[in-house]
């Protein structure tokens, strides 16, 4: 089992820690590509001559061989999500730059627009959700980005309220 681990991480993964799409797909493709193959062939299975212990041993290596790859790959990909409904998510630290270099860029974008108030006041509760759940230097980033997005979003109220 932990043989399959390690080669299904070297074969998804890389030396990144998280799945990568640009491997992810074409071994998907792959995979799927012989599962496809295997219902053919087991499609054609009737079609043999032979005895049935013959006809047996086919089909059983027809599914191991083509369709226990898809199968092996789908659930290794479920299965290393450890995330489960109602539990609290938690993200990679690449991830969290992410979310709050999105979250400022977009306070910024939307500044000069009309209905900046009301995006800036999603943007913030967005922002002050983030904060919430994470922890140590990732929360001062987090709360640093929000009070930007509150001044941000208070610049545009007042400028709302002049106009």
């Amino acid at each position: 089992m932990l043989l399959i681990h390690l080669m299904m991480r070297w074969l998804l993964c890389g030396s990144s820690p998280t799945p990568v799409a640009r491997r992810v797909v074409p071994v998907i493709v792959i995979t799927l590509i012989m599962a496809i193959f295997g219902t053919v062939l087991v499609v054609l299975t009737p079609d043999l001559g032979g005895p049935p212990w013959l006809k047996g041993t086919y089909v059983l290596f027809v599914v191991v061989a083509l369709k226990l790859p898809l199968l092996s790959v789908l659930w290794w990909l479920i299965a290393r999500n450890p995330e489960r409904p109602g539990a609290r998510a938690t993200w990679h630290p690449d991830e969290q730059a992410e979310i709050l270099t999105y979250l400022d860029n977009e306070a910024a974008r939307v500044r000069g627009m009309p209905d900046a108030v009301e995006r800036l006041e999603y943007l913030s509760q967005e922002a002050w959700h983030v904060a919430d759940r994470l922890e140590g230097e990732a929360k001062v980033d987090a709360l640093t980005v929000a009070l930007r997005v509150d001044l941000i979003c208070s610049q545009a109220r007042r400028d709302r309220s002049q106009h």
